[in-house]
C-alpha cells in the first residue's frame, strides 16, 4: 500500500502543479484592452474627473446597483468556449476608490514572537532540523518501499507481455522485460545497500534536546556558515541579501506536533505559518509561498472519481465539502480521521476565535473574506488507510482599506529573467492573505502571506470605467482568455465582484498599485471529448476598472 500511496501522492502533486499553471491570457487582436499597461498612464487617467465613460466611484455603485443579477449567455464555436453567467453583483458600500503604492514587507522578530506567544504559549519548540533526523525506524521504511517498488515495477513490466490492448509491434519480448526487471532491481539494491549502512548508525529516536533553539529569524546565509552540510541545499532558494528563516517544532510529547515556520525571501516572498496536527508533523519546508487553500476554490476538485462526488464522499464517511489539496482520487482509497468528526461550535464562533487571535496579533485591518467547515486530507503514514483528514474551519481574511477588501483577484505575479545579470533567476509575488483553522482544538493552522506596506496613496477618489463598459470588455474578452487549442471549454460565472487588487509593473517585480478591479468569478471545465480534462475555480477573468485592461493572473499586470 506503501508504494502506490507515495505513486499517487506524487502524481497528485503533478496534476495540482499542471492545474494552476495554465494560460491565464491570450494575445488580444485589438491589442487595446490587454496591452499599454503603463503605470504612468493609468495613474493618470485615475486622477481623471468627469469624461463620457468615467464616473466616481459613488455614481458607479449607484449604477451598477441597478443590475443586482447580471445573466448572459457568451457562446463561441471558433474558439470552442461556452460560458453561462448568473451571477450576483457584490459592490462595496463606499463612495470613494482609491489607488495605492505598495511595496512586500519582511516579518520582524517582534511579531513571530507575539504569534508565538498567541499559538504556542509555553510549550517549548527546538530547532527545526530535527525533523530531518533519520531514524531507524524511517529508514526501514524507506527499505521497504524500495523492496515493494521492485515487486510493483516487475508485476508492470510483466503485464506488458500480455497487455491484449498493446500492439503487437510494441510488445516487448520476454528477454527485454527480464533485462528491464534485472537493471531496475539493480538500482533499487544499490539504494537499499546505501540505506542499510545508515541503518547501523541511525539513533532509534530523535533526541529534540539536542537541536535547542533561540526562537530568533536568523538569516540564511549566516545558517550555512555556521553549518554547512544542514544548510547547503537551501541555499540556492535563499542566496540574496537579507533572506531569512526561523524553523521549529515541539517534539509531540503531548501528541499534539507542532510546527512554526517564518520566510522572508526577496525572490518567493513572505510568510509564516503555524500548524498543530495529531500524529505528525505538516508538511511546511517549501521555499514556494504557496497559495492558501481557498485561493482558487470553494468547491474541491471532483476529477478522477467515476461517481457523482457528494456520493464518494458519502461512502467513504468522509464529511464534505473536502479539501483534497490535490491529491489524485481512486475509488478504493481509505480514509481515517486524525479527530473527531464533529466540531461543537458554529462558523460564527470559529470566525469570532479567528478575529480575536487577528486582534491580539495587531491585525486589525483584515475582515473575513470566505471559508466554511471542510475536511481536509492530509499527509502522513497509517497502516489503516490510505489517507488521514482532518475536520476544521478554514477561514481566509484579506486587508480591508477604508471599507473595500484587497481580494487579489488578479493573481500572483511570477516572472523569470527578468533580472540580466541572472537570466534563470525566478521570481514570485503572491497576494497577501491569512488563513486560520479552527476545531475543538483550537485554533490548529494559521498563515500569513507576503505581508504588504503601504508606502502612498497615489490617487485619492479615482475615477472609474462604467459598469456597462466593464460588461462589454468581459464579454469580449473571456472566451479569448478561457481558449485552449486541444480543448472544448465550459465555463460558468456566479459571482462579480468590485474590489481591491495588487497590480504590478511589467518591468519592476520590486513595486506594485493597489487598484480597483472587478472579478468575474465561476468554474471553467475543459474536456477532451466527453472527457473532462482540468478544472479550476476562481477568479476567470479580471478587468482593471480604471482603464479596462485585462490582468494577466499569470503575470500580475
Amino acid at each position: 500500500m506503501l508504494s502506490e500511496k507515495l505513486r499517487r501522492l506524487m502524481a497528485g502533486a503533478l496534476c495540482g502543479a499542471m492545474l494552476f499553471t495554465l494560460p491565464a491570457c491570450q494575445e488580444d487582436p485589438e491589442g487595446s484592452i490587454v496591452a499599454n499597461k503603463d503605470m504612468d498612464k493609468l495613474i493618470s487617467q485615475g486622477a481623471e474627473s468627469g469624461g463620457e465613460s468615467r464616473v466616481d466611484a459613488g455614481e458607479l455603485i449607484e449604477d451598477a446597483k441597478k443590475t443586482e443579477t447580471y445573466k448572459t449567455t457568451l457562446d463561441s464555436p471558433n474558439l470552442k468556449v461556452k460560458a453561462e453567467v448568473d451571477a450576483q453583483v457584490e459592490l462595496p458600500e463606499v463612495e470613494k476608490l482609491s489607488i495605492y503604492r505598495v511595496k512586500q514587507k519582511p516579518f520582524t522578530q517582534e511579531f513571530l514572537d507575539k504569534v508565538r506567544a498567541e499559538l504556542c504559549g509555553e510549550v517549548e519548540l527546538f530547532d527545526g532540523k530535527a525533523l530531518g533526523v533519520r531514524t531507524k525506524k524511517d529508514i526501514e521504511r524507506e527499505i521497504n518501499f524500495l523492496r515493494q517498488s521492485v515487486e510493483d515495477y516487475t508485476a508492470q513490466e510483466r503485464q506488458l507481455l500480455k497487455d491484449p490492448n498493446l500492439p503487437e509491434e510494441h510488445r516487448p519480448t520476454e528477454e527485454e522485460v527480464n533485462a528491464s526487471i534485472e537493471e531496475y532491481r539493480q538500482m533499487m539494491q544499490n539504494d537499499i545497500d546505501e540505506r542499510q549502512g545508515e541503518y547501523e548508525t541511525a539513533p532509534d529516536e530523535v533526541n529534540f534536546a539536542d537541536y535547542p533553539t533561540d526562537y530568533k529569524i536568523h538569516l540564511y546565509r549566516e545558517l550555512y556558515e555556521s553549518d554547512p552540510e544542514s544548510y547547503e541545499s537551501g541555499l540556492t532558494l535563499h542566496d540574496e541579501e537579507g533572506d531569512a528563516v526561523f524553523d521549529a517544532a515541539s517534539d509531540g510529547s503531548d501528541g499534539h506536533y507542532r510546527r512554526l515556520v517564518v520566510q522572508n525571501n526577496a525572490d518567493y516572498s513572505n510568510k509564516i505559518a503555524y500548524s498543530d496536527n495529531l500524529g505528525f508533523y505538516k508538511h511546511m519546508s517549501g521555499v514556494m509561498v504557496e497559495d492558501t487553500m481557498l485561493d482558487y476554490t470553494l468547491t474541491p476538485r471532483e476529477l478522477g472519481l467515476t461517481q457523482d462526488y457528494e456520493g464518494f464522499w458519502k461512502e467513504k464517511g468522509v464529511p464534505s465539502p473536502v479539501i483534497t489539496n490535490n491529491y489524485v482520487l481512486e475509488e478504493g482509497f481509505t480514509f481515517k480521521p486524525i479527530d473527531k468528526t464533529e466540531i461543537s461550535f458554529t462558523q460564527e464562533e470559529a470566525q469570532a476565535k479567528a478575529e480575536e487571535l487577528l486582534g491580539r496579533l495587531g491585525l486589525t485591518d483584515f475582515k473575513f473574506s470566505q471559508g466554511g467547515k471542510y475536511s481536509e486530507l492530509l499527509g502522513g503514514e497509517d497502516e489503516e488507510a490510505d489517507f488521514l483528514y482532518d475536520v476544521l474551519y478554514v477561514l481566509r481574511y484579506t486587508r480591508e482599506l477604508e471599507g473595500v477588501q484587497l481580494t487579489q483577484s488578479s493573481g500572483a505575479k511570477f516572472v523569470i529573467g527578468q533580472d540580466t545579470s541572472n537570466p534563470n533567476r525566478k521570481q514570485m509575488w503572491p497576494g497577501e492573505s491569512i488563513e486560520i483553522r479552527v476545531n475543538d482544538r483550537g485554533i490548529v493552522g494559521f498563515q500569513y502571506n507576503a505581508p504588504l506596506e503601504i508606502t502612498e496613496t497615489v490617487v485619492e477618489g479615482t475615477s472609474l470605467k462604467t459598469f456597462d463598459e466593464v460588461k462589454g470588455i468581459f464579454e469580449q474578452m473571456l472566451p479569448m482568455v478561457l481558449a485552449e487549442e486541444d480543448y472544448d471549454v465550459t465555463a460558468r460565472v456566479d459571482r462579480v465582484r468590485l474590489s481591491y487588487s495588487r497590480i504590478s509593473e511589467k518591468d519592476s517585480f520590486d513595486t506594485g498599485l493597489v487598484v480597483p478591479v472587478w472579478s468575474f468569478e465561476g468554474k471553467v471545465t475543459a474536456y477532451s471529448g466527453e472527457y473532462p480534462a482540468y478544472e479550476r475555480n476562481g477568479t476567470l477573468l479580471a478587468v482593471n476598472a480604471i482603464d479596462g485592461s485585462v490582468i494577466d493572473a499569470n503575470l500580475g499586470y
